[in-house]
């Protein structure tokens, strides 16, 4: 085996009214160099009377580490006990993105210091809850009436570090008020966690499904499997964002099983089937644009296509968003040549048309598409 990362999982213990779980990090290459005598630590806190097992945090934090070692490492070594079956399935998860991705990483070895079997634990599910539309259907599908029996949604959990840093602490309690007044419209606890784990080298949007199912194992004491909102069909999936579909089942094991949630609809359809609740048409947060964490800023990509799906949907400007949308946001969108983004236009588009909608900014829609596919022609 080449130079390895360390991994050396610490027992949980207790700051104020958390519990931090964490680990001391020892990488092979220069980045990580010791500061002031001291490893690198990566934590994550969780409410304080979880139960977490040995075996869970070595999970948790062979997880938090995979994509940070198949970039800059030649092995993990992880001084704690991990679920043979997770071990099992993060070796196939490396040999997918080796293929995929053979530029930025590749397979490494795993040594673990036990391996114990996956047992189920049983208990409702744990929903990863980011108050954008996808967290919002799958929160709305599983939660109102004439909901789909199995899985019972126990909570929903926030996750402070992933799309909002953990140094955005106003941000994030802002962010959660939003959340919470949809979770609680709907009677579904809603808890936090935050984790520091950006900060080992990685590309969050390869990484970030790795790092939610890191965070949700230290909940299995309370829950028996995790869900995670998808934001394709899994045809669309397979074409744009394979890990939504590949990566999942590799995250997990008998002892916590990570779920895709939503694959049956697209973007539009989520919102259609979420325009009758008020709590989600006042507090969705769908903007990812830096310094806009808690709110939706109006002037990005993102913003445009939700809120002319809301339009469509709901008949009148999303209340979630600064302003109302316009048909110079279908130019800008069209300029932008984006591919995923050109992929929910046509969406919109199609959607349109099936309800027989014809005003201005859908008449700008399909020239704006017609263009882009004459521009393709031509190339």
């Amino acid at each position: 085996m080449r130079r390895v990362v360390d991994v050396w999982p610490e027992p949980p213990r207790r700051v104020g009214d958390v519990l931090e779980v964490a680990a001391e990090l020892r990488w092979p290459l220069g980045w990580t160099t010791l500061k002031k005598g001291r490893r690198p630590r990566v934590w994550m806190r969780v409410p304080g009377d979880l139960p977490i097992s040995e075996t869970a945090v070595g999970d948790a934090f062979l997880l938090a580490t995979l994509f940070g070692a198949m970039r800059l490492a030649g092995g993990i070594r992880l001084h704690a006990r991990a679920t043979a079956e997770l071990v099992e399935g993060v070796g196939r998860l490396q040999a997918l993105w080796s293929a995929r991705r053979p530029d930025k990483y590749r397979t490494v070895g795993i040594e673990c210091d036990a391996l114990a079997p996956g047992v189920p634990g049983g208990g409702p599910a744990l929903l990863t809850f980011s108050g954008g539309l996808d967290s919002a259907y799958s929160l709305h599908r599983h939660a109102s009436a004439g909901r789909p029996t199995p899985p019972t949604l126990g909570a929903a959990l926030m996750l402070h570090g992933a799309d909002i840093p953990c140094g955005e602490t106003a941000a994030f309690e802002e962010a959660f008020a939003r959340s919470r007044r949809m979770t609680d419209s709907l009677g579904v606890p809603l808890l936090r966690a935050v984790t520091n784990l950006r900060v080992v080298k990685q590309n969050w949007t390869h990484s970030s499904n790795t790092a939610l199912a890191a965070v949700m194992n230290l909940f299995r004491g309370r829950f028996g499997s995790g869900l995670v909102a998808v934001g394709y069909t899994r045809a669309e999936s397979l074409a744009w964002y394979p890990q939504d579909v590949t990566d999942l089942p590799l995250l997990s094991s008998p002892a916590f099983p990570v779920i895709g949630d939503g694959y049956e609809t697209d973007r539009f359809e989520k919102m259609d089937a979420i325009h009758g609740w008020p709590a989600a048409l006042e507090n969705l947060r769908v903007c990812y644009r830096p310094g806009c964490y808690a709110r939706n800023c109006g002037e990005c990509f993102k913003c445009w296509i939700v809120g002319f799906f809301a339009l469509l949907a709901c008949g009148r400007p999303a209340p979630f968003m600064p302003r109302a949308v316009t048909d110079a946001d279908i130019r800008a969108i069209g300029r932008c040549r984006d591919a995923v983004v050109l992929l929910r236009l046509n969406q919109l588009v199609a959607h349109a048309r099936a309800r027989g909608v014809r005003t201005s900014w859908v008449i700008e829609a399909e020239r704006v598409l017609r263009e882009v596919e004459e521009s393709r022609r031509n190339a």
